[in-house]
């Protein structure tokens, strides 16, 4: 962008070495042990949507230094959004913007929740951009701009600008969007510039951001003390976001890639699956249902259903193999109270019986009634011992006698329930299948016929994975054909500890982060759009 870059680094040597920085550093150093405030920014709370990756919150938090951050990727990633969040969700210090790509008038159209954040001051248009506005009649909006503008394209001017900005603010937190524009193809005399600028940055205690164009590597990488490198791909040709913490000085790196999302704007970061630990349990309140369809007991998932599920359906829950079984268990688990609560009757069976973590029997005791559970929910365990269950809601059950046993119970909690549609949760084991695939198969069509002909509203868990082995392979095989053949399909994935939901059968666009909260004291699912 500018000419003449040995004047730039005349410039910034002849500054960093002057009495004006030692005077800017030192009078940071009083204000700090006096106590005393410059312009600090008024301490707010960030915007409850964005979330910032602990390791950048950490850096940033370092007493004593300055921090620079180097935010790479190709266009499209999100790199200006991510700035943008930094500096609303640091609300400690003072955000000043320096841009070569976005003009103000835009920004605050963009990025609507900066407007309490970021004085109109503090934004450094280098963009030459400017459309005079049509009450300017005499061009004095005009010529400020064009004033402005000549500064920054004759001189280095900015370098100036952000040591006065830092003078100014006991804290600032700088973005310079872009650092290639401002900087411009110098080679080799950019190094000495960029080395200075940073430590500069370091000694007086500030916070910069300098977003790249590109994400090939340079000399600025070894300087600066963090580098995040954003990417966007696709999952089953839904967007799918990961950011890279590729470098993160004098920080503990906890993790090296998270997902994040773009949603409203605004950067948020997608936590790793962490179970709850629950204080205040409630007895589970069921949805009103759809007419015809019945609903999950999540609100959103029903949407995700469009309205609720059909009697006499196969509805195929696809998990992934390293997806924590707990984390699934809202989905379950709201089913199970729903029609529990709702007088309606369940049938359950999992690899693991009551002890499940689909099921969560200690807080499942909570979630409903005791009386009604005995009532209204049967599970369907394999037998092993002789001893003779004595709890009534268990059955005994072995895999040659299962259909029997599942429709004799399907009968009787049909008739307790006067007739209203009956849940079944099964977990199918994929062991089963490997071992005889062709018996296995012949009995689960047998069973799928009788589902189609009752009044039962059947979720098949199966489990998935991305290996290929031949044995995988054929599973694989098996999940494509009951994809076929299930009236609906939702499958749940893990990336970089976040779990992720998307459905094939109805078809969403969207690709999700599932989350599970317990503000009413039962579980709910919360979704939130990747895009």
């Amino acid at each position: 962008m500018y000419k003449g870059l040995e004047k730039m680094q005349h410039h910034l040597e002849k500054f960093y070495r002057s009495a004006e920085a030692l005077l800017i550093i030192k009078k940071r150093e009083k204000c700090k042990k006096m106590g005393k405030k410059t312009n600090r920014a008024k301490s707010k709370q960030p915007p409850d949507e964005i979330l910032i990756p602990p390791e950048i919150i950490s850096a940033f938090q370092l007493k004593e230094t300055g921090y620079n951050l180097l935010l790479k990727g190709q266009a499209g990633v999100g790199k200006t959004t991510f700035a943008m969040s930094l500096l609303a969700y640091f609300t400690e210090y003072t955000p000043v913007y320096l841009s070569t790509r976005v003009a103000p008038s835009s920004l605050y159209s963009q990025f609507p929740w900066l407007r309490n954040r970021l004085a109109p001051e503090n934004i450094l248009d280098a963009t030459r951009t400017y459309i005079p506005p049509t009450d300017d009649p005499k061009g004095h909006q005009m010529k400020e701009h064009l004033m402005q503008t000549i500064r920054f394209q004759t001189i280095p001017e900015f370098l100036k600008i952000i040591y006065e900005k830092v003078a100014q603010y006991e804290n600032p937190i700088i973005v310079i969007d872009s650092w290639d524009a401002i900087i411009g193809p110098g080679h080799g005399q950019n190094d000495t510039v960029e080395t200075l600028f940073t430590e500069f940055i370091r000694q007086s205690n500030s916070k910069l951001i300098l977003i790249a164009e590109s994400d090939t590597q340079s000399f600025l990488d070894y300087i600066v003390d963090g580098i995040l490198t954003l990417t966007d791909e696709e999952i089953a040709g839904r967007t799918f976001r990961t950011v890279l913490i590729k470098k993160i000085r004098a920080v503990e790196r906890k993790q090296k890639a998270y997902a994040y999302t773009l949603y409203h704007n605004k950067f948020r970061y997608l936590k790793p699956y962490k179970r709850e630990s629950l204080i205040n349990i409630t007895q589970f309140e069921p949805n009103s249902d759809n007419d015809d369809l019945f609903s999950t007991g999540n609100k959103i998932l029903d949407k995700i259903y469009e309205g609720g599920l059909r009697p006499g359906t196969f509805n195929l829950l696809e998990v992934e193999s390293n997806v924590p079984v707990s984390s699934i268990s809202s989905i379950f688990i709201g089913l199970l109270c729903q029609f529990i609560q709702s007088e309606r009757g369940a049938i359950i069976r999992t690899t693991d019986g009551i002890n499940s973590d689909l099921i969560d029997k200690k807080r499942l005791f909570l979630y409903l009634p005791t009386d009604r559970i005995s009532k209204y929910m049967k599970i369907l365990q394999n037998q092993i011992s002789d001893r003779k269950e004595i709890r009534p809601y268990i059955r005994q059950v072995e895999d040659q006698n299962f259909n029997s046993v599942f429709f004799d119970t399907y009968s009787k909690l049909s008739s307790i329930s006067k007739f209203q549609p009956v849940f079944a949760g099964i977990s199918y084991d994929n062991l089963q299948f490997m071992v005889d695939f062709n018996q296995a198969i012949g009995l689960f069509e047998k069973h799928l016929k009788l589902i189609r002909n009752s009044n039962v509203i059947e979720l098949g868990i199966i489990n998935s994975s991305k290996n290929e082995s031949s044995s995988v392979k054929e599973l694989g095989s098996l999940t494509t054909n009951l994809s076929y053949i299930a009236s609906t399909h939702i499958k749940v994935i893990e990336r970089h500890g976040a779990i992720l939901l998307y459905s094939l059968k109805p078809r969403s666009s969207s690709l999700y982060a599932m989350k599970t909260v317990y503000k009413k004291g039962f579980p709910q699912i919360v979704l939130l759009p990747i895009v």
